[in-house]
């Protein structure tokens, strides 16, 4: 009676839910018990628990009174996640750990232990947290963040984790770049075969990062959207790591964007001060040197550029006092100036205020959403003259606009195009450029 129960509840949400809904968040959904009309279902991680709760709760509350009776309840349980060893036992029955068949090197050091998870990047580790548990679940993954924000990290650490679990998946992680020189390679030598029984038939998961570098590249992309198509049909797991969404991708086949599109995509965003913080902090646990707590938040809140420049940064302070056994701030400052924001971002409303006035409107227009033609070109020679004068980054510009990364990208580069061509608009750019320089730091009367 009780698996006929739990066999009735599951089809019922089945039928009330979308194919689509169903393989991405019920896929792993399963009944563990029932205690009288109270139901206990039990999910991969808490991400998918969350989510099930706020987005079906209504649907699964349904389904269990319509068989159980009104009145009754149920509640979501997740499976905690245990990275044991794999082993097997030899005709001697000794214990014979397998090692995992690795197409291409993992970095062993990107875990997702240690991994430092923030608002701005949990949908995409828990996404690949889960895949890494039943791969193919979610299929192809599709995760795009600007540069340096983990990407190779999170995608290696699914890698070794999946390994880990899975020794006898055969595992492949490569840079587009490395996948189109060596199919020209193969191409080049004739054996072009053993290129497509490598990668369409030898192998389980197939990972390939920076993406965007096929733009523009037919040939290879034909080859990909064919080795795409033979992995998902056979149900290998699929990653692809970009710089931007599918649908920003120039240059690239709308056959192949469908194929990045036709599974789940996930972004990880701008990290906040705090998050960069804890990723500061974890960095030099890490690596167990002892740096002043006020350094290490003094780097977080000022550094200029990425995760990955953070890091960097970091790794240079700690040289320096492993070196010196001594690092204090105004060290740590003259040696990280060049990657440090600091004066220059205090000009930047003055700045804003003064290319306001040279086209007419005020600075509130420019900071706003407002899109007549005037103000839409004062906002991006102000956003250009930050970036190349003061050195903003493109995430600090994008909050002070309250606009998206790829929008101030684009700003940046329609000003640069336009000015090779347009005297009239170049010559505003160079005054621009002069009179911030004459008036940085106050406001013009």
């Amino acid at each position: 009676m009780s698996s006929y129960v739990k066999d009735k509840i599951l089809s019922l949400l089945r039928e009330k839910v979308s194919r689509q809904q169903w393989e991405h968040w019920f896929i792993d959904f399963s009944v563990k018990r029932i205690e009288g009309t109270h139901v206990i279902f039990e999910v991969g991680n808490l991400f998918i628990k969350g989510y099930l709760e706020k987005k079906f709760d209504k649907i699964i509350r349904k389904a269990v009174s319509e068989v159980l009776g009104q009145g009754a309840t149920y509640e979501i349980v997740y499976a905690e996640i245990l990275q044991n060893d794999m082993t097997v036992h030899d005709n001697n029955q000794a214990l014979v750990k397998k090692r995992p068949v690795l197409i291409t090197p993992l970095n062993p050091k990107y875990t997702f232990d240690n991994f430092v998870v923030d608002e701005f990047n949990q949908f995409a580790y828990n996404l690949l947290l889960e895949a890494a548990k039943k791969p193919g679940t979610y299929n192809p993954i599709f995760i795009y963040s600007e540069a340096g924000m983990g990407k190779t990290h999170l995608v290696q650490a699914f890698g070794n984790y999946l390994l880990t679990e899975n020794p006898d998946l055969r595992f492949a992680y490569l840079t587009s770049e490395q996948f189109m020189n060596e199919l020209i390679n193969k191409i080049k030598s004739g054996t072009v075969e053993e290129f497509r029984e490598k990668y369409r038939r030898k192998i389980d998961v197939l990972v390939i990062d920076d993406i965007q570098f096929l733009a523009g590249k037919k040939g290879i992309q034909i080859e990909l959207f064919h080795t795409f198509n033979a992995l998902y049909e056979s149900g290998k797991q699929i990653i692809v790591c970009s710089d931007r969404p599918p649908k920003e991708l120039k240059d690239f086949q709308e056959r192949v964007i469908s194929r990045f599109q036709m599974g789940v995509i996930a972004q990880i965003k701008t990290p906040s001060k705090e998050a960069l913080k804890k990723i500061a902090f974890k960095v030099v646990e890490d690596e167990k040197v002892k740096i002043p707590p006020e350094i290490i938040n003094f780097i977080a809140t000022h550094i200029k550029g990425s995760i990955r420049v953070l890091k960097g940064a970091i790794v240079k302070v700690i040289a320096y006092k492993s070196m010196y056994d001594y690092v204090d701030l105004e060290i740590v400052k003259n040696l990280l100036r060049d990657n440090l924001e600091m004066e220059n971002h205090n000009h930047a409303p003055d700045v804003i205020e003064l290319i306001a006035k040279q086209f007419g409107v005020s600075k509130e227009d420019l900071l706003s959403s407002k899109k007549d033609r005037k103000t839409s070109l004062a906002r991006q020679i102000s956003m250009y003259v930050l970036n190349k004068k003061y050195e903003l980054s493109v995430r600090k510009i994008a909050e002070m606009f309250g606009k998206t990364h790829p929008a101030v990208v684009s700003a940046i580069k329609n000003v640069e195009e336009m000015i090779k061509t347009d005297k009239f608009l170049a010559n505003l750019v160079r005054l621009a450029f002069e009179s911030s320089d004459q008036h940085a730091g106050k406001l013009m009367s």
